[in-house]
């Protein structure tokens, strides 16, 4: 799969432009196999759900769609369907290493997650810049769990192989704020490097809604 690139507006769209490749391979898979590596659940008459975020997203290989599974009418981004599909493809049956790096500790990452694939923290960190428990709110408004670093922490299970650990420095009057993501070293035998920008991508804008109304 090519690269992403972060100026296509159709990244953020409806999930319309979905290669038809990737649902023909998930409809060839035995569901069986697919719920064991993914933890997702398959009903035959609805297709795959599988937790994402605080929701579910359910996956119609059928009629090649996803939709929110709590809230059906919610539109469903490029982004979305394309990590969720790519999970569903591509996660093995592992277990959670324990083992905390960052983006360029992944193989490859140190040239992937630069320039215009650099992870998308900047914009958290001038919303919450001067408040830490105002970012924290906003985690755990996502159903994260607040974890110890930094002057404000949480984990989030997006998907369910998948933690994203988010530790954040605030302003003072010497430094700015920083933002240090943190991925369990399995994940990049889940998901290429790509989808995981679009993941952080997707948890960026997520933290920023929630952030809008966790006061």
């Amino acid at each position: 799969m090519p690269p992403l690139d972060p100026n296509d507006i159709s990244l953020y769209r409806e999930a319309d432009k979905i290669p038809p490749e990737y649902w023909e391979e998930l409809d060839r898979l035995p569901p069986e196999e697919v719920c064991r590596r993914t933890l997702a659940t398959h009903d035959p008459a609805t297709g795959y759900s599988l937790p994402f975020w605080n929701d579910r997203l359910v996956c119609r290989p059928d009629s090649r769609q996803c939709q929110w599974e709590r809230v059906p009418g919610r539109s469903v981004s490029f982004q979305e369907a394309l990590v969720s599909l790519m999970y569903l493809l591509r996660a093995r049956e592992i277990p959670l290493s324990g083992i905390k790096v960052n983006e360029k500790e992944l193989n490859g990452g140190a040239l992937f997650f630069r320039g215009p694939h650099a992870l998308s923290k900047e914009p958290l960190e001038k919303k919450f810049a001067r408040d830490p428990q105002g970012f924290l709110r906003a985690g755990l408004a996502l159903g994260g769990i607040a974890t110890h670093g930094g002057d404000a922490a949480f984990e989030l299970r997006t998907l369910p192989r998948i933690p994203l650990e988010y530790i954040f420095y605030a302003e003072d009057d010497e430094f700015p704020a920083q933002l240090i993501i943190i991925f369990d070293r399995t994940i990049d035998r889940h998901l290429p490097l790509d989808v995981i920008w679009a993941l952080v991508n997707l948890a960026t804008r997520s933290i920023l809604k929630a952030g809008d109304g966790a006061h």
